[in-house]
């Protein structure tokens, strides 16, 4: 039995597209929609963490409590304007499982790669978000590390609850 021409011909075109996209896919890591991880795709709703940096004074009483957004102390720092890529710093802070003194010297060269001339103090928090039953957002931040250019070397630069 002979099949005719234009099924054989939509059969290949068929097969083409689904090789193509199955490539496309597995090339990418699922990376390729529909099949993204990207939260606007797959994680809408999801709580997520971001991290955010301020400048604080050393006569600053600094605290290890996670607290609202809003009452985070200091000055907000923007880390572009230090050559540091935000996303790339938010994936180091919320992606790091054990954190000890190496993981905190590598945050503190990305923060500090080009120190400035005058003392500078950092405060590196996790800020994480969640969406509530009242469809508000509820966002709490924790500080996870203090970096800075004046801090002498017996200085507590970890929240103690993030040791390994």
């Amino acid at each position: 039995m002979s099949l005719n021409p234009h099924t054989n011909n939509a059969r290949t075109t068929l097969l083409g597209v689904l090789i193509v996209y199955a490539l496309t896919v597995a090339i990418n890591l699922g990376e390729f929609w529909p099949f993204s991880i990207y939260p606007m795709f797959s994680q809408a709703g999801n709580p997520w963490s971001r991290a955010i940096v301020r400048e604080v004074q050393p006569e600053d009483s600094l605290s290890w409590n996670a607290l609202p957004l809003a009452d985070v102390p200091g000055q907000p720092y923007g880390v572009r304007s230090g050559g540091v890529d935000p996303i790339d710093l938010a994936n180091f802070v919320s992606k790091t499982a054990i954190w000890n003194q190496d993981r905190v010297a590598a945050l503190s060269l990305m923060l500090l790669a080009d120190p400035p001339k005058e003392p500078l103090r950092l405060m590196v928090y996790r800020v994480q978000a969640r969406l509530t039953e009242q469809d508000s957002i509820a966002m709490t931040a924790m500080p996870y590390v203090v970096v800075g250019t004046d801090l002498p070397p017996d200085t507590k630069h970890l929240n103690p609850e993030l040791r390994p």
